[in-house]
């Protein structure tokens, strides 16, 4: 049986994401755990391990209801202190805290400046030949959302797969990521899949299926425009295709996307 949240007064939200997990969350949230019910508390507050918090810098960090209190870098040794402190009403320690509320910046000794596509530049590429090309992010943070995006705004927008098969993607009707690691297209006869998640290093075949490198470009002379998807070894896993500069689609890209990099004819003249 589940617990009656009704009875919860504090609520530990602890990330258990790739670089907390590396830095030790599962001893910080044993820890914890074994503290609140060794002392009676285990029915009137709520652990929970989330995904990543998007502070990879300060980890292993955890966020403590009520208040929007942000702890960073927690060892075993920390963490009993901090959740006694919060059961007993007592002063927090804010060299401990990442952010609480009410604080206007947070407080990080280990600030990572946010990383931003690069402008497009003119190459010479080897399939694409003279154009103008910028990469952008290959998590399944980005990749998810733009697949969704173009399932949900499909009109001038193709699909190419590495064997050169030319699908619409209005002809997708749904799209699933149920998988670990990969992304799957549907068309009423098919499934089209894409690797996008973090795949264990020792498993070559998913290496090899692996979106590593997602290319933004505009070719100079015929003025196609698109994305062409690679695994880490430079092999094409696919392409998407939009039929004109002024495609809504496109614009997604460059503003969501690429964070506002737009291509500018004029520093290329």
């Amino acid at each position: 049986m589940g617990k009656n949240i009704a009875n919860t007064t504090h609520t530990f939200f602890f990330c258990d994401g790739g670089s907390c997990q590396k830095a030790g969350s599962e001893k910080v949230i044993r820890t914890a755990r074994a503290y609140l019910r060794n002392n009676g508390h285990w029915n009137d507050t709520h652990t929970i391990k989330t995904r990543c918090n998007g502070r990879c810098e300060d980890a292993p960090t955890c966020i403590v209801y009520p208040g929007q209190n942000w702890y960073k870098e927690l060892t075993p040794e920390k963490i009993t202190p901090i959740v006694k402190r919060h059961l007993d009403n007592a002063p927090l320690v804010n060299s401990e805290l990442l952010y609480k509320k009410g604080w206007q910046e947070q407080a990080s000794d280990n600030e990572i400046a946010p990383i931003k596509p690069k402008p497009f530049e003119l190459k010479n590429d080897t399939e694409l030949g003279e154009c103008f090309i910028t990469k952008g992010f290959s998590s399944d943070q980005y990749l998810y959302p733009l697949f969704l995006y173009l399932l949900e705004n499909p009109k001038g927008v193709s699909l190419i797969s590495s064997d050169e098969k030319r699908i619409s993607f209005q002809e997708i009707i749904s799209l699933d990521y149920s998988k670990t690691y990969t992304l799957e297209l549907h068309t009423e006869t098919t499934a089209i899949p894409f690797t996008i998640a973090a795949v264990p290093k020792e498993n070559k075949e998913l290496q090899q299926a692996k979106i590593s490198s997602t290319e933004y470009y505009f070719q100079k002379e015929t003025q196609q425009k698109g994305i062409r998807f690679k695994n880490k070894f430079g092999k094409i896993l696919g392409k998407i295709e939009f039929d004109s500069l002024n495609n809504k689609a496109w614009e997604y890209c460059t503003k969501i996307q690429l964070q506002n990099v737009h291509l500018d004819f004029k520093n290329h003249e």
